[in-house]
């Protein structure tokens, strides 16, 4: 096979011409591949540069030019350290300090990478520093490469890293936030399931008390229509029966012609119509005084404790009312009228009291009925929280409060007296 260097030699030349030929190609094509490597080494941004056993640098690509560190052809010479500070720099440089133990690990045969940011170049630099190996045999001649040095801008690398850190630690914030916030909705949804399983329970609390309510109810009308039944049986019933008895008498007496004992059983009879009347009036304003609907609930209260205090000498009524009867809404006229007509049945019946002082007040957000006697206070409350015998009128009364959007509040020791307070919250519509 023909050699590439022998081709186009002239076979009539003589084995010099022809050895002098050969060398010349090959220093055509060294020539060739050094131009081509130079032509490659420029192309890159790093700085790339030979250097001698004194550390000087023996070759160096355009990227020294790059870099504003001085021209191709001015730099050669110059020590690694001062190619990259041409200017100097302080006898601490960490730099210098970086490249004096890379070149002794060089001198040992190791190759060495560093990382650095330089304040004189002021940038973040990669170098590595690499041994280069003498001919086969080892030996090295004056003026041979000792190491190849590259020095590579990684700014660009390190703001990106710290850009990702940025972004990681964002990334971070982002997820432990919406943990944070799926977190804080579970514990809601937690509460929720808990508020919602109370509100259950408290719906079939109510729908028992709603039950028993109906059945109380229902029993007090029971006991209403028995008592008013009773009442018009034994008094006006009574009464009626007595009038028919004393007319029939009268009509017997002027049949036959006597006419004077006939004038005082009419004005006995006449006495008894009247005192029927009066019945029949008390029944009525039992069941619902007509001062509530002529005046209000106001002015009802004040003709009960006018009543009161008529019907039960031995105690004082104190009524302070500042309301007036524009100032309650009709919604709860009735059942105010009820609660503190309920309210001074106990104080007659159970307390024993000298003083009683009712008190009715209208603020802007709620209406307030207190009813208060200095009688023997409450009784221990019972396992069932009744209090004594008051336990079933003070729970008609607490149901009836209830109903109209209520809540009675009983206060008061045993042998001090009692204290009851209503209050009703007033909606945007009273």
């Amino acid at each position: 096979m023909t050699s590439p260097i022998s081709v186009g030699l002239d076979e009539r030349a003589t084995p010099r011409d022809n050895v002098t030929q050969a060398t010349e190609e090959i220093q055509q094509a060294i020539a060739r591949a050094k131009q081509d490597w130079e032509s490659t080494a420029d192309t890159l941004p790093h700085v790339i540069c030979l250097l001698d056993e004194r550390r000087k640098a023996m070759r160096v690509n355009r990227g020294i030019e790059t870099w504003h560190l001085g021209r191709v052809n001015e730099v050669i010479g110059r020590d690694m350290h001062d190619l990259l500070h041409p200017g100097g720099c302080a006898g601490d440089c960490t730099l210098r300090a970086l490249l004096d133990g890379a070149w002794d690990h060089t001198q040992n045969g190791t190759s060495t990478e560093f990382e650095t940011f330089d304040s004189g170049l002021n940038r973040n630099v990669s170098v590595a520093l690499r041994p280069i190996s003498g001919d086969p045999s080892g030996r090295r001649s004056a003026g041979h490469a000792r190491a190849v040095m590259v020095v590579a801008d990684v700014t660009p690398l390190h703001i990106a890293r710290a850009e990702l850190e940025r972004m990681n630690e964002g990334l971070e914030a982002r997820v432990l936030a919406r943990t944070e916030e799926l977190e804080s909705a579970n514990r809601d949804l937690q509460n929720e399931i808990v508020r919602r399983e109370s509100a259950e329970d408290a719906l079939r609390r109510s729908s028992s008390e709603l039950e028993l309510l109906s059945q109380q109810l229902i029993k007090a009308q029971d006991n209403e229509r028995r008592r008013i039944s009773q009442e018009l049986h034994d008094s006006v019933g009574q009464s009626l029966s007595a009038i028919k008895y004393s007319l029939e008498r009268a009509a017997e007496l002027h049949r036959q012609a006597r006419h004077g004992d006939t004038q005082p059983l009419l004005i006995r009879t006449i006495e008894r119509v009247q005192e029927t009347i009066t019945d029949i009036r008390s029944i009525a304003m039992d069941l619902r005084p007509s001062v509530l609907d002529d005046l209000g609930v106001a002015s009802a209260l004040a003709w009960l404790c006018r009543e009161f205090r008529e019907t039960y000498t031995r105690v004082d009524v104190c009524a302070h009312i500042p309301a007036s009867d524009e100032d309650i809404p009709q919604r709860l006229t009735t059942t105010i009228f009820r609660c503190a007509q309920e309210l001074l049945n106990n104080v007659a019946k159970h307390a024993k009291a000298r003083h009683v002082r009712i008190s009715l007040i209208r603020d802007a957000a709620c209406v307030i009925l207190t009813v208060s006697d200095d009688g023997v206070g409450l009784p221990a409350a019972d396992a069932s929280g009744s209090f004594g015998p008051l336990g079933h009128g003070i729970r008609n009364l607490r149901e009836r409060t209830q109903m109209t959007g209520g809540k009675l509040t009983l206060s008061g020791n045993e042998g001090s007296g009692t204290r009851a307070r209503i209050d009703w919250l007033l909606s945007a519509a009273d």
